[in-house]
């Protein structure tokens, strides 16, 4: 009985005095990730482990964030899809995912997704956080990338975006989002976490757990 109170003082001890070794543990439901009722991928990919990255350009979380994501999801193996998902909690929220899912239907978000963040974090030349919205602003930045600025704005009214932006905002709120950046693995797990680090962490297990079937 004494030794195994002492090990498990050891192992206590371990943990507080190497933060390195509690991250190690197995994360917990509840704790590290909450399950998600009936949760499904926004859009799913046959064979596919999904991730999807709740974000929106002007977060500056979610700016902070991206090295460390984009780092992350150059090692994932080729059964995961990472899809982002622009949260839509306020009005400045929607009109950025409105511009999300327009540069989407012109192939842009591979070209232009890390841009974006620079131009409004780093450069400032792109409305940020609290600012008035300026489409033509916007527009402008992605003629660069050999879109016509009207037609970008055109496209950014339009119904295909519209019903983008609401299926977007349907699966936020059905995976209760808290905040950005939020990561959720399949459609099913909503991750938790006190750092980045930790997040992934708890990201990784539930995709090998959502692979292993």
């Amino acid at each position: 009985m004494k030794k195994t109170v002492f090990s498990a003082l050891l192992v206590l001890f371990a943990a507080v005095f190497n933060p390195a070794l509690a991250l190690a543990q197995t994360p917990v439901a509840g704790t590290d990730y909450v399950e998600i009722p009936d949760g499904k991928p926004l859009e799913a990919a046959e064979g596919k482990v999904v991730v999807e990255e709740f974000f929106s350009y002007i977060c500056p979380a979610c700016y902070s964030f991206e090295p460390v994501f984009l780092d992350w999801k150059s090692k994932l193996p080729a059964y995961v899809q990472v899809n982002h998902v622009p949260a839509t909690f306020r009005a400045d929220f929607e009109q950025y995912a409105r511009v999300f899912y327009t540069a989407e239907s012109f192939h842009l978000i591979e070209k232009t997704h890390e841009d974006v963040y620079d131009a409004v974090h780093r450069l400032r030349t792109l409305p940020g956080e609290g600012e008035k919205f300026d489409e033509k602003k916007i527009a402008e930045f992605y003629s660069q990338y050999g879109v016509d600025a009207e037609k970008f704005i055109a496209t950014m009214k339009g119904f295909g975006v519209s019903t983008k932006v609401r299926r977007a905002t349907a699966q936020m709120q059905h995976s209760k989002i808290p905040s950005t950046p939020s990561l959720v693995v399949n459609g099913r797990y909503l991750v938790r976490g006190r750092t980045y680090d930790d997040m992934l962490r708890t990201a990784t297990y539930l995709i090998e757990k959502e692979h292993a079937g």
